[in-house]
């Protein structure tokens, strides 16, 4: 995410869908007695209309003890607006920044090559056509083939597919996606497989955007990691500091502030792939898992969020399919 606007406008009022007006566009809401959930489901009425997101289920209000992981961090959504903006004490964010999470982005492929007015690809979005510009995600990109999607749903599970051919570009896919809470357990996984159907290679990363909501301003939030967390950049003066394997912060975010660095202090182990965020004041929190060892970690967080972002490499030549797995491990007081 970019640092916060504070200096425009506020974009005209009937320009602005307050965060509410999202709850019940089409989703299909899952549970196991335990963990509830929506994931949102792709299409021209759907959720998320922007190409920064994989568009292939996105995941809002997931919920347990009572507690909402997965509220929207901000107030309102506009076109009109570049990331997003505080106003009045509320977030009014974008269209290629408004969604809840967890949510999923893939870096571009062939966007360089595809020079200007060319096509480049987004897994989980499509082809879309470049401006004369470098890749900007606060971006809405023109879709120039978006696919075949399907979906399916059981009590506790939803299963989304995206399958792209594109003669033009020489690149295409076969996308699954299954959001899944586990019976008997507060635990959802998110199982993914990519084969790659096309004549070009795929080269990307990919990273689930934990749009947490722990708490107000994240104050008393901790993260925890199995190494020791190198921060690349100063933190906001006083918001937050990092003392071996944890990242804590020492004070609530204020309005206009972000806590953000680039993370290094992880190997080559898939076991580094394992993360705890905690409000230690509430008792709530997540531990954040996965199958695959880590490319990089970006840390971002504002006053109605905090998001780790752990990313995994990609490289599949034709015909090759890559498999992971993101598991997320709910837990209240006296649970952690």
């Amino acid at each position: 995410m970019a640092s916060a606007q504070n200096t425009p406008a506020p974009p005209p009022a009937n320009t602005v869908k307050p965060a509410s007006s999202l709850d019940n566009l089409p989703h299909n809401a899952i549970s196991n007695g335990i963990v509830t959930a929506k994931v949102y489901l792709p299409g021209p009425n759907g959720l998320y209309q922007g190409t920064r997101f994989d568009r292939t289920g996105v995941v809002g209000h997931a919920t347990y003890k009572g507690h909402n992981y997965g509220q929207y961090w901000f107030g309102s959504q506009s076109a009109a607006v570049h990331d997003f903006i505080w106003d009045k004490g509320q977030v009014t964010v974008s269209t290629a920044s408004g969604a809840p999470g967890p949510v999923e982005e893939f870096t571009t492929i062939g966007y360089d090559e595809a020079g200007n007015g060319g096509k480049f690809l987004k897994i989980g979005i499509g082809i879309l056509k470049r401006g004369a510009d470098k890749y900007d995600f606060v971006n809405t990109y023109p879709v120039a083939n978006e696919g075949k999607r399907t979906s399916s749903a059981t009590k506790t599970s939803v299963r989304l597919t995206h399958d792209l051919s594109d003669a033009d570009t020489g690149y295409g896919y076969a996308y699954v996606k299954t959001v899944r809470l586990v019976p008997g357990k507060a635990q959802m996984v998110i199982e993914h497989e990519l084969k790659n159907t096309g004549k070009k290679a795929i080269e990307t990363s990919v990273y689930c955007h934990n749009f947490l909501t722990l708490g107000t301003g994240n104050e008393n939030v901790a993260i925890t990691a199995p190494f020791n967390i190198t921060a690349a950049k100063p933190f906001t003066p006083g918001a937050a500091e990092v003392s071996g394997k944890t990242l804590r912060y020492l004070r609530a975010v204020k309005e206009g502030e972000s806590v953000t660095s680039p993370i290094s202090g992880f190997g080559t182990q898939v076991s580094d792939y394992d993360f705890k965020v905690t409000n230690t004041k509430t008792g709530f929190g997540q531990r954040i898992r996965a199958d695959q060892p880590l490319s990089r970690i970006n840390f971002w967080s504002i006053r109605t969020n905090v998001s780790w972002e752990p990313y995994i490499a990609i490289s599949l030549k034709p015909g090759e399919t890559k498999k992971w797995t993101y598991t997320y491990d709910y837990f209240g007081p006296g649970e952690g």
